[in-house]
């Protein structure tokens, strides 16, 4: 009987993969076709059939209508459903996820008799939380329990490879590049455990964007010219099978050009009239590595953005460690080894990317104790829980803890725990340790390094009388390399009324976590108002703009939810809380005022794919900001702007996007793929509009540091004001390269205000503030009164009758209108 889950499972966009971790080593379950993995594919040609695998993956291309892949792209988002018209159908990508993993399990089934009833599942770093929850949602719907453990898929690749490697230190590089998705992780290995140092990574990178790069670039032109189809096109729902047909073919030339120079590809077209004309087209190499270049450019960036945020240099990893059927390219690896081009890390090519993530998992399922459900004592009786590692790189001083419990009441003080393992080399026996009087002990162990180690938890009484205990076994493996703390991948926090994103659990931080913040908020709820709503989004990201994270989920408070009438400014206690396993987030809002809690978890409802209008209207946005941003570049010689322009045009960015829009009009895993997309040039476009202010700004605050300057020195200034010129000095000088607009706009306000303070003990204050009004002149609320007192304000400049300007500065001042006017106070709020 196992103890711990031992099954890995890499849930993959176009394959999936199950090892399962035994005492002789990780072993690959092949399934019916004798494969190492399982496309992700499923098939319904009637009702009550189901295929996955192979023959679905086939279907794609004949049947597109009963037969879909590539659904993980779009796990997680709101109203994403395959429709099999055949039987009338219709799935989620959750269910069609649920699918494949029932396949895995029973391909299990067949090699050990009966199927797992839990799994380690890998999920990609750069996954947002309602990707991961949509994962777990997978998993219980085929049977493998409502807390499927997850583990990040850089994490489980670094383990395999870890597990092969003697070294006691090093730094690795993880390059993940699979059908759907890339990840670039960096991880740390210290004294046999694993740690994720930092990581970047992009959840809709992969390999089905080159197989549509190809389709889109080369074949599609080819096809129009060919055979005379000029309206030949993606988004025409027309030619859905023949696309299909395309995808699949150049899915299978790309995989084939790993191994060849060249390709033939032979595809039957429809015309357009009911027939079909054949279709050929020999593709290269050459042509394949030209059309991925940007794709892989966009990987390698992220490899080195994930060193820089590490504070790292290429010199200091040690090994690339390549994970994914896409890193199979010779174009890439060819890439990935060039010194200059490359990320500059020697490249480890020993073990097989497209199965080394489900054999990771699996050695991190033998670190993973099976769920027990606690055994009730009868009375009489006594049963113990225990808790302790399932493996351990250390072998002593292993911590064993446990709770014992009875069915009658009990004296736990008169009673008394010893561990030991008589089969161990040499054989261990623990101390005697008393119980506390909850029923409570805590101990150490030690463990053998070549076999598994089987303790027995002895129970005494106080005459030394053993008594029968259940549960009174456990097992504890050495292993040469485990699994450190799971870290979070993305920032989580809040979006405040103002539009701007706080965060409250960073990126990187060890999980389990909790942290709580107070807040206040900007509305007041009545109950006299029903429509009132305090909403407090939950956001996903590193942006400082609310709108360019990914909101996760929404927590909302309403008149009808408090007791009585929440004032403006009320403080609102925001916890959030995450769990390591699952990843699952509970976030509560709490209102001392009224002692209230409102709870909110991440939901996966809350990330709906946009209409395709929608993404077309922000693409055309999208483009005519990013031309002005260029010419704006020139203008202002921004060159670390125009660096950032640069790496837009040579990643590909807009014309590539452009595809994706086009096709988010009939699929929508490409509209999931447009949003996310859409943001992140947006957010690429805000840092380079302050790329282009930022040295204007600079500009602007050293020659108003200078004015102020020539003041005190004109002026006879005291030594605190070149003290306070000296701290604005500073201040501007710390603030160096990477100064934020915001940043200097704070700075320049304050040096305004100390221009003033200095101003004001000169004669100059009153003359300043004479022609600044003069100048509001058609504001006033009487031109004729303003031109009687400016005409009287001219006269005393000349006289240099300060005392009458002042006089006259603030007569001018009473004929400015009143402030702008309140708004009407809003429907909607949030807090601050």
């Amino acid at each position: 009987m196992r103890e711990t889950i031992d099954f890995g499972i890499d849930l993959g966009t176009t394959n999936s993969a199950i090892a399962v971790a035994e005492d002789d080593g990780v072993h690959i379950i092949k399934n019916n076709d004798g494969w190492d993995y399982t496309p992700s594919a499923v098939w319904i040609p009637k009702e009550g059939v189901i295929h996955v695998g192979r023959r679905a993956r086939e279907r794609t291309e004949s049947d597109p209508d009963n037969a879909y892949a590539e659904f993980k792209l779009e796990m997680g988002a709101a109203g994403a459903h395959r429709s099999f018209q055949r039987t009338g159908v219709s799935l989620t990508p959750e269910q069609l996820s649920a699918e494949v993993l029932k396949s895995l399990r029973q391909d299990a089934a067949v090699e050990y008799g009966y199927q797992p009833e839990a799994a380690v599942i890998t999920v990609p770093a750069s996954f947002a939380l309602n990707q991961n929850n949509a994962t777990s949602a997978a998993a219980a719907l085929a049977g493998l329990g409502d807390h499927c453990p997850l583990v990040q898929e850089p994490t489980a690749a670094a383990i395999a490879y870890g597990v092969q490697d003697a070294s006691d230190s090093a730094y690795w590089m993880v390059f993940d590049l699979g059908g759907g998705t890339f990840d670039a992780a960096v991880m740390s290995k210290r004294d046999g455990e694993l740690q994720l140092i930092q990581h970047a990574g992009d959840p809709y990178l992969g390999g089905k964007l080159i197989d549509w790069a190809l389709v889109d670039d080369l074949l599609v032109p080819a096809v129009r010219r060919d055979l005379g189809l000029p309206d030949f096109a993606r988004s025409d729902r027309r030619w859905r099978k023949s696309f299909a047909k395309l995808k699949l073919e150049a899915e299978n030339a790309k995989i084939a050009l790993s191994r060849t120079a060249s390709i033939e590809i032979s595809v039957d077209i429809e015309d357009g009239d009911g027939g079909t004309e054949p279709f050929e087209y020999t593709l290269t190499r050459g042509a394949l590595d030209d059309l991925a270049l940007p794709f892989y450019t966009r990987a390698v960036k992220l490899c080195r953005d994930a060193l820089a945020e590490s504070s790292l240099r290429p010199d200091h990893i040690d090994r690339l460690l390549l994970v994914g059927g896409a890193t199979l390219s010779p174009g890439l690896r060819e890439l990935l080894a060039d010194p200059v081009d490359g990320p500059g890390i020697p490249v480890d090519h020993s073990q097989d990317p497209t199965t080394v993530v489900a054999r990771g998992a699996a050695v991190f399922a033998r670190t993973v104790r099976l769920p027990r459900k606690p055994r009730k004592a009868a009375p009489g009786e006594f049963t113990v829980e225990l808790t302790y590692p399932a493996q351990s790189v250390d072998t002593t001083g292993i911590p064993v803890s446990g709770r014992l419990s009875s069915g009658s009441t009990v004296d736990w003080t008169q009673y008394a725990v010893t561990l030991s393992n008589p089969d161990g080399h040499p054989p261990f026996r623990g101390p005697r340790t008393e119980l506390s009087q909850d029923g409570a002990f805590y101990t150490e162990v030690a463990i053998d390094e070549q076999t598994k180690s089987r303790f027995t938890v002895e129970l005494t009484d106080a005459s030394g009388t053993r008594q029968k205990l259940a549960g009174d076994t456990l097992s504890i493996t050495h292993a040469t390399v485990v699994p450190g703390d799971a870290v979070l991948t993305g920032t989580l926090g809040i979006g405040k009324a103002d539009g701007t994103f706080d965060p409250l659990l960073r990126k990187g931080t060890a999980l389990p976590a909790i942290v709580t913040k107070t807040y206040r908020t900007t509305i007041p709820l009545r109950r006299s108002e029903p429509d009132a709503v305090i909403r407090i989004p939950l956001l996903e990201g590193e942006r400082r703009r609310a709108d360019r994270n990914t909101r996760v989920g929404l927590l909302e408070i309403r008149p009808r939810d408090v007791r009585i009438d929440l004032p403006a400014e009320s403080e609102v206690e925001v916890t959030f809380e995450i769990h390591a396993s699952n990843r699952e987030v509970l976030v509560t809002a709490d209102i001392p005022l009224v002692q209230q809690q409102f709870e909110a978890t991440i939901n996966r409802s809350e990330l709906l794919p946009p209409e395709h209008d929608e993404l077309v209207d922000r693409l055309h946005d999208l483009e005519q900001r990013l031309r002005g941003l260029q010419d704006q570049a020139e203008d202002a010689y921004a060159e670390g702007a125009r660096t950032q322009l640069e790496d837009l045009a040579d990643q590909n960015t807009l014309p590539q996007l452009r595809k994706e829009v086009d096709a988010a009009a009939v699929d929508t895993g490409a509209a999931v793929t447009s949003d996310r997309r859409i943001r992140d040039i947006e957010a690429q476009l805000d840092d380079i509009e302050e790329g282009i202010e930022v040295p204007g700004l600079q500009r602007e605050l050293w020659d108003l540091l200078s004015v102020c300057e020539d003041i005190i020195e004109q002026a006879g200034g005291g030594p605190s004001d070149r003290r306070e010129l000296q701290n604005l000095r500073g201040r501007a000088s710390a603030l160096g390269e990477d100064a934020t607009p915001a940043d200097l706009r704070r700075l320049i306000k304050r040096a305004r205000e100390f221009q003033v303070e200095l101003l004001r003990r000169t004669d100059q204050w009153e003359y300043l503030v004479f022609n600044a009004l003069a100048e509001m002149r058609d504001e006033m609320v009487s031109r004729a009164q303003a031109d009687a007192a400016i005409l009287q304000g001219r006269r005393a400049v000349a006289a240099g009758d300060l005392r009458t300007l002042a006089s006259v500065n603030e007569r001018l001042r009473r004929l400015l209108p009143p402030g702008v006017v309140d708004e009407v106070e809003r429907k909607t709020g949030g807090v601050k």
